[in-house]
């Protein structure tokens, strides 16, 4: 996916975020029922189900963003390549997802293989895992790239998909009425630790790329805190994506309460992804200084050459005079 475009497109950040979300409320759903909960039975199965067409939507993105759709096989052509074991991991999840919510309508012959059931738990958290480890890894190998060029991406990514991955089970808890369930009672206060590390995990990764050595860490990091990206970061990330759901944490846990914290979680979930990918500037290499424009040159040629029109336009009405 890696081209020669200043900024990378919102269909890749879109892509990592619902396949993120979709992992994570695997892992999450498959510990519910490792952990013996009895709202298993009842919420496992359409949650599962909505982890699976989140993923799926999400590859859809992914092969949108990639350009030729007709030959998106080839991205798995070579599994060496951390392309292809991201595009695995993705089809993985949905997979087992797709396959671990069957286990929870009773009209599915394989229903009662509880211990079955178990084991696709165990890949389904596993892979979930993965599939969530590997899109940083796929990003540190960018090292035009500086801002993504650190190990301290992986647990953010993996925080920050913790975060909407629980967010998204406990509002699919919610819609269907079962959020008074102690475990999920218990989701909601894990997730509160979770946000916490969300805050400052993401600020410190911000701020370790504005005091990095190299230029583009910085450029992006700038962008962030105080240039293009600032309205997504402060807006949707910190300030409605976990200031807020943190002072929600102060209400009674109302399942209006629940509902609303969910959505801003996904809501900062989504902008992080987007400010995090869009924002890391390319590095440029000898000779290709002037192959792209930044949007301030742009502004300054069009400016310029629309003052020479209404130079020529005035010379071309004095000659008719």
């Amino acid at each position: 996916m890696e081209t020669k475009q200043e900024y990378w497109e919102g269909l890749a950040a879109g892509s990592f975020f619902l396949v993120a979300t979709a992992a994570m409320m695997l892992v999450t759903l498959a510990i519910l029922d490792l952990s013996g909960s009895d709202i298993a039975a009842q919420l496992n199965g359409w949650a599962g189900l909505a982890a699976a067409v989140l993923g799926a939507i999400g590859g859809l993105l992914l092969m949108v963003e990639a350009g030729n759709k007709t030959k998106a096989y080839l991205i798995v052509a070579n599994p060496a390549s951390m392309a292809s074991k991201n595009a695995i991991m993705m089809t993985s999840v949905i997979a087992l997802a797709f396959i671990y919510a069957t286990f929870f309508f009773a009209f599915v012959p394989w229903a009662g293989l509880a211990g079955l059931r178990m084991m696709v738990a165990v890949l389904g958290i596993m892979a979930g895992l993965i599939a969530v480890m590997v899109p940083a890894l796929e990003l540190g190998e960018a090292r035009g790239r500086a801002f993504w060029n650190s190990a301290a991406l992986i647990p953010v990514f993996l925080i920050t998909a913790a975060v909407t991955g629980m967010a998204a089970v406990i509002l699919a808890a919610a819609l269907m009425s079962v959020d008074g369930n102690a475990a999920i009672r218990i989701i909601d206060k894990v997730l509160l630790g979770f946000i916490i590390l969300q805050l400052l995990s993401v600020w410190g990764y911000v701020r370790g790329m504005e005091n990095s050595g190299a230029e583009e860490a910085r450029r992006a990091a700038g962008n962030i805190l105080h240039g293009d990206f600032k309205g997504c970061f402060w807006t949707g990330v910190i300030i409605l994506g976990t200031v807020v759901p943190l002072a929600l944490y102060l209400l009674a846990g109302t399942s209006v309460i629940l509902i609303i914290k969910a959505v801003l979680l996904l809501i900062g979930g989504a902008c992080f992804r987007n400010v995090f990918l869009q924002a890391a500037v390319r590095k440029v290499v000898p000779g290709e200084e002037n192959e792209w424009y930044s949007r301030e040159d742009i502004a300054q040629l069009a400016a310029a050459l629309e003052k020479r029109w209404q130079e020529k336009a005035e010379v071309v009405c004095n000659e008719r005079r």
